[in-house]
């Protein structure tokens, strides 16, 4: 497997998106039907199919085929984390339908993971014009990485869903 591949799948089994993604896949299907779907699914992403059964069959990620996390990378898996805690925050304060919070929770999660990055700031002000500069840094950067190795976004997942049911 080359690099890029390696990396997809390292990101895709550490992001809100594949958890989630996952987590519907093995609710809704039976074993029997849940090797069809997760063959549609690795094609659809153009991930490894054997990697991906194992990730969600038997929840095992791979290893992070890097031995320093580029910063970048680093950034979005920050968010993709923020993701997992402010929806697990959000159903226990709201029982409600979970579809109602993904468009919320994207942009508070990349505004907490530049937050979380900005330390020793005394001054409101400067603090607030700093984080406004972070989480559009973040934005971009949350953006370029999902691009550049084709994975799916909060958005996207719904969509996913349906073409692989």
């Amino acid at each position: 497997m080359t690099e890029l591949p390696k990396v997809r799948l390292y990101l895709f089994t550490n992001s809100y998106s594949g958890k989630t993604i996952a987590a519907y896949l093995k609710d809704k299907y039976s074993e029997n039907k849940l090797s069809g779907v997760i063959r549609r699914l690795a094609f659809t992403l153009g991930i490894n199919y054997h990697q991906l059964q194992k990730f969600i069959i038997s929840d095992i990620t791979p290893n992070c085929p890097y031995r320093r996390v580029p910063g970048k990378i680093r950034i979005y898996l920050e968010i993709e984390n923020e993701l997992g805690r402010l929806k697990e925050e959000k159903l226990d304060d709201y029982l409600t339908a979970k579809e109602d919070y993904h468009n919320q929770l994207l942009y508070p999660a990349i505004e907490r993971a530049a937050g979380n990055s900005l330390t020793n700031i005394a001054n409101d002000r400067e603090f607030q014009e700093k984080l406004q500069e972070k989480v559009r840094k973040y934005t971009r950067i949350y953006y370029q990485v999902a691009y550049r190795y084709k994975l799916p976004t909060i958005r996207i997942v719904p969509f996913i869903l349906r073409l692989i049911s």
